[in-house]
């Protein structure tokens, strides 16, 4: 049944999405194997050589394509269209079972699978893939995010992790029927190996995508799996709307049970009320006072349950609401009261500086629960984690990331002095490196109305429109050459307002029933009543425009590398204006204070700083959520960037000494040397 094919150079057999069943071998040529990441780039998985098959899982479950093959060198290639394959299978029944057979029996070994019934394993089987490896290629990488698992069909591969110095120990050896991968399978968490093959290897694999497919299809084998406690939690729990793209979670915690039983006792009072009411009522006849007496207690057992049970099911929500996460880069601590206040305090993993376990008190050791603090540089200093019941778990999650970032950043300053010396002893090709020179921070001003009229193909008398409208509801959100200008939310210009505007309106209402007699003034001070109207319809409007330009005045601002806060004055009366480098940025909170704030989505971000200048507060601003999403973001991307220009940095210092110690060799090697010894 198989039929062949030939493919020219540069061309595609099939791409990723695409609706193709058919399995492939290779039988001349060479073939990538890549996929486009979220970021829209392309990222190799893997070359094809002669022998080589790939395809099997969407031939054997018909889904699509989850990677692109691309033809690297001209290629024939033998190809099995499904419909053929799955005649085959309807005519040979056994051959169905013997394909599956040693993805069985390897599935079998693994402990991850142990407890899952024969048809669960069946089902695993039809999702694995098998892939090979040359000789000295690298499966995966220490810190990568990873999403694949790998069982060894046949071959060996070393498992390496770098020590406290960043260098790269072997951990072990793994060989046939070995594997690799479970937790990034389960949680998507970074790779805390790398594993390298030591000779020609054949792996099966089992992708994260399509295994939590089957977990949603069959979620008995989520409940078999022969996992943690705290992992399982992680993997039934969605992606939170503030992580990020290469952000995942590494531990999730929410507060002890003691938090919700310890608000219990006012509906326990108010049921023990409501009993003792009742038993009242049935015990003694109060129909000698009233016949409706009765009934007006029953109602009002009643409502006192009903309350009780509203006040329950409130301290359940409210207890749910708030938990404690861990990622690959941050800490976050979430707490809400539904409708009343939301709260989001954060800090970067790099910013820690300890973490300590906190009883606070006899009922914490009675019921077994501990605060978890974490200590920053910032104002305040800390942020605590309270009434968590795995305190110690989560402690270790934190410092288990701590020493990836440490181990990762000695590792790359390693293999940025391995790259400078080789480039010093003229092993690879000379070349400059580039200087870290100073970084000219770009002036930021509030974008303002200009009073000139550029040279515009709009008509004139549109543009000044269009600017008279900008200037009267200038936007709450504006980004112009990558700076984010917030201002406070209409709301606040309203409560800014309000009170001339109140006065202004009564201040008419007194003018228009005195011009028609509704109201007149009294006789002697008609004249100096209007003349205080006429000075309240100038002033009037004067606090209306003070107020809005005061209102608008006041801005915060974001650039690639600082966070700005101007607090201005109408007329030039007085400006504030403070400024902080990200890198100085320890941790962001934002909250939002009530039910009216929720309901128009504003609220006040607060950034903690190292710097003299401790705490920034973003007031009233549309959107905190995404606002703290924003700053830090903008300060990952800096800290990346400053971090690369100190490795250069001192990658260019390294190659100075280097090509000093040689010259001083050499001049020590030459005649003249000798002679001045």
């Amino acid at each position: 049944m198989l039929k062949q094919r030939s493919y020219r150079r540069r061309s595609t057999v099939y791409r990723q999405g695409q609706l193709d069943t058919t399995l492939y071998i290779v039988v001349a040529g060479r073939l990538r194997v890549w996929v486009r990441d979220e970021r829209g780039e392309e990222r190799t998985l893997n070359y094809l050589q002669p022998g080589d098959s790939f395809g099997e899982h969407s031939l054997l479950t018909g889904e699509p394509r989850d990677v692109t093959v691309g033809v690297e060198e001209d290629a024939v290639l033998l190809y099995l269209e499904k419909r053929d394959f799955d005649s085959l299978l309807d005519q040979y029944p056994h051959l169905r079972e013997a394909l599956d057979l040693q993805k069985l029996e390897r599935l079998r070994r693994v402990l991850l699978f142990e407890k899952l019934s024969p048809e669960d394993i069946q089902r695993i089987a039809a999702l694995i893939g098998r892939t090979r490896y040359r000789r000295g290629s690298v499966i995966c990488r220490q810190g990568e995010l990873g999403s694949t698992f790998y069982i060894i069909e046949s071959g060996r591969v070393a498992v390496q992790a770098r020590d406290e110095t960043g260098a790269e120990r072997v951990v072990t050896h793994l060989h046939d029927g070995d594997f690799f991968g479970e937790r990034s399978l389960l949680t998507g968490e970074p790779r805390d190996t790398t594993v390298q093959t030591l000779e020609d290897t054949s792996t099966f694999y089992l992708n994260k995508r399509d295994f939590d497919r089957l977990l949603r299809d069959y979620p008995s084998i989520r409940e078999a799996l022969n996992v943690e406690l705290e992992v399982r939690d992680l993997m039934l729990t969605q992606r939170f709307p503030w992580q990020r793209e290469d952000e995942v979670l590494v531990a999730l915690s929410y507060k002890h049970v003691y938090a919700f039983i310890g608000r219990l006792w006012l509906p326990i009072l108010l049921f023990l009320g409501s009993g003792g009411i009742l038993a009242l009522t049935l015990i003694i006849d109060w129909t000698a006072m009233s016949a409706y007496v009765p009934y007006v207690l029953y109602v009002l057992c009643g409502v006192m349950g009903v309350i009780a049970s509203l006040l329950i099911a409130w301290f359940f929500f409210d207890w749910r609401n708030d938990y404690y996460a861990v990622t690959n880069k941050r800490v976050v601590h979430v707490e809400k009261v539904i409708l009343f206040r939301e709260s989001r305090d954060e800090a970067p993993l790099e910013n820690i500086q300890d973490v300590f376990i906190l009883m606070p008190s006899l009922t914490a050791r009675l019921w077994g629960f501990n605060d978890l603090r974490i200590q920053t540089a910032g104002a305040t200093g800390r942020i605590i984690f309270r009434t968590l019941g795995n305190a110690a778990w989560v402690r270790d999650r934190i410092f288990e990331q701590l020493e990836r970032i440490r181990t990762d950043e000695r590792a790359e300053g390693r293999e940025a002095i391995r790259r400078t010396l080789e480039l010093g002893l003229g092993r690879v090709e000379q070349a400059v490196l580039p200087a870290a020179e100073p970084k000219e921070l770009p002036t930021v001003t509030e974008p303002e109305v200009s009073t000139v009229v550029a040279e515009s193909e709009e008509p004139l008398l549109l543009d000044l429109l269009r600017r008279f409208g900008s200037y009267l509801a200038p936007r709450m959100r504006l980004e112009e050459d990558r700076v984010v200008t917030w201002r406070k939310h209409w709301f606040k210009l309203f409560d800014k307002i309000a009170g001339p505007l109140f006065l202004l309106f009564i201040l008419l209402q007194l003018g228009m029933a005195a011009l028609f007699n509704v109201l007149p003034p009294l006789t002697g001070f008609r004249n100096c009543f209007w003349v205080a109207f006429l000075f309240g319809l100038l002033v009037g409007p004067f606090l209306l425009w003070y107020r809005y330009e005061d209102w608008r005045n006041d801005i915060y601002q974001l650039t690639d590398d600082r966070i700005i806060d101007v607090e201005r004055l109408p007329l030039g009366l007085r400006e504030e204006r403070r400024e902080a480098s990200l890198d100085v940025i320890q941790d962001i909170r934002y909250e939002i204070p009530g039910i009216v704030a929720n309901l128009l989505n504003y609220g006040n971000v607060f950034i903690e700083t190292a710097a003299r200048e401790a705490v920034f507060t973003f007031d009233w601003v549309y959107d905190p959520r995404r606002v703290q999403e924003e700053i830090f973001a903008r300060m990952d991307a800096f800290r990346e960037k400053e971090r690369q220009r100190e490795k250069e940095g001192r990658a260019a210092q390294l190659l100075d000494w280097f090509a000093t110690y040689t010259d001083l060799t050499k001049e020590q090697e030459s005649p003249g040397g000798e002679d001045g010894e």
